[in-house]
C-alpha cells in the first residue's frame, strides 16, 4: 500500500509541477506579446482592453 501512495504523491507532485511551468511559460508569452507596441495604437487603458481582445481572439 505505502507504494501506490508514494507512487501517487510522486504523480500528483509531477502534475502541478507541469501546471506551474505552464503557466510561468503563458505568462511569460503574454508579457512578450504585451511589450510589443504598436506605434498606430492608442494609449492608456483602451490600448489595455484592446491589446487583450486582439489576444483572445487570435
Amino acid at each position: 500500500m505505502e507504494s501506490r501512495t508514494h507512487t501517487g504523491r510522486r504523480t500528483r507532485n509531477a502534475v502541478v509541477l507541469a501546471l506551474i511551468v505552464a503557466a510561468v511559460w503563458a505568462g511569460a508569452a503574454l508579457t512578450r506579446g504585451a511589450a510589443q507596441v504598436d506605434p498606430s495604437a492608442p494609449t492608456g487603458p483602451v490600448a489595455h482592453f484592446s491589446r487583450v481582445v486582439n489576444l483572445i481572439r487570435g
